[in-house]
């Protein structure tokens, strides 16, 4: 089951957002100009957008970068961290019959374009309310909607649709982001089927590591299906895009589809992106698994790189999931505290 969301917008082109996803408002529209008029558009179109986004499943930036399919033109979707800058002064400015630029969004793409940014031009006409000039300024985590509009070099032009906050639909909270604040990662110790490591009171180090070295693949996967109580152990094979998969596993008591993608020891060192497939793409099969919840396992440490292609695939609007990764560390954890692989209680295991 995809996960729910909301929106609150900060910022919305309504006349884009009508081309865009017009057959998704009411027949009937409100009419006048107050201010309770505005606000029922508002969520009208707001509305509007996320029905389209859950039809349409417009790609996250990350994925079509990975792809190599960004070009002028397309449709995608960004939640990360923004800098936003000059609204107030375009603003001031423009009041003072200036002729000015207009205020600037712009997010950093890290490993997905080295040295690279995308950025968005903006303008007040857009905003949704008083707060928006706080929310847009400085920096800030926010979900994007965009159109690229040039590519030159490392800098990506985009037209913005929508500046908004993901909120969890679910909450009584005004602006409750719910499993959205961790970006849909899920950690090993909210999974009630590994719940025997949540007293753990030693922690492996570094050095522990060497323990995972000799316990091949196919042990974790069997460990891990025995403490999940999964029947079916699949064989390994070349085209497989998951090593296990289960309707068995427990999250918040609830039993939860899940895909597990298992990285053993033949390299055996810190993952990075380029331990999973070029540009990531064994990640993008990984997704098109029919789970509701996708885990990465690794017998080492896991690079912060692998972690944001992970959220990347997670953030697709039209199906958006929840991801767990289990490095090294928790590997060892889960292992000793239900004894397997040769492992035993923690404190005995660890150094």
């Amino acid at each position: 089951m995809a996960i729910p969301y909301d929106l609150t917008c900060w910022y919305l082109n309504a006349r884009r957002i009508v081309e865009l996803a017009g057959d998704f408002l009411p027949s009937s529209q409100c009419s006048g100009d107050d201010q309770l008029a505005k606000l029922r558009r508002l969520s009208e179109l707001k509305k509007a957008l996320i029905s389209w986004m859950k039809t349409a499943g417009p790609p996250p930036l990350e994925v079509l970068l990975a792809s190599d399919k960004l070009t002028a033109g397309s449709m995608f979707t960004h939640h990360s961290n923004y800098y936003f800058v000059g609204l107030r002064k375009s603003y001031e400015e423009r009041m003072n019959g200036k002729d000015v630029e207009s205020a600037i969004a712009y997010s950093k793409l890290g490993e997905w374009k080295k040295g690279g940014r995308v950025s968005f031009d903006f303008h007040h006409e857009h905003l949704t309310s008083t707060s928006s000039w706080t929310e847009l300024s400085g920096h800030r985590r926010k979900f994007a909607l965009g159109l690229v509009t040039d590519i030159k070099g490392n800098s990506i032009r985009a037209i913005p649709y929508v500046f908004a906050n993901i909120v969890d639909p679910s909450s009584q909270l005004a602006g409750f982001a719910g499993v959205w604040t961790n970006y849909l990662e899920v950690f090993v110790e909210q999974i009630d089927s590994f719940s025997a490591i949540r007293n753990d009171e030693v922690h492996p180090q570094k050095a522990d590591l060497q323990k995972l070295k000799n316990i091949s693949e196919s042990m974790v996967k069997s460990a891990f299906a025995e403490i999940i109580g999964e029947p079916n152990i699949p064989k390994d094979w070349g085209g497989e895009s998951s090593d296990l998969f289960t309707s068995r596993l427990l999250v918040d008591d609830q039993r939860v589809s899940s895909a597990f993608l298992l990285k053993g020891p033949s390299r055996f060192h810190p993952m990075m992106p380029s331990d999973l497939g070029k540009n990531g793409d064994q990640i993008g099969r990984f997704f098109d698994e029919p789970a509701d919840l996708l885990i990465l396992q690794h017998c080492h440490e896991v690079r912060n790189g692998v972690r944001r292609q992970m959220r990347a695939y997670a953030h697709q609007m039209g199906n958006p999931r929840r991801f767990c990764i289990i490095d090294g560390y928790d590997t060892l954890r889960i292992l000793a505290a239900y004894n397997k692989c040769g492992l035993r209680n923690l404190a005995e295991s660890v150094t």
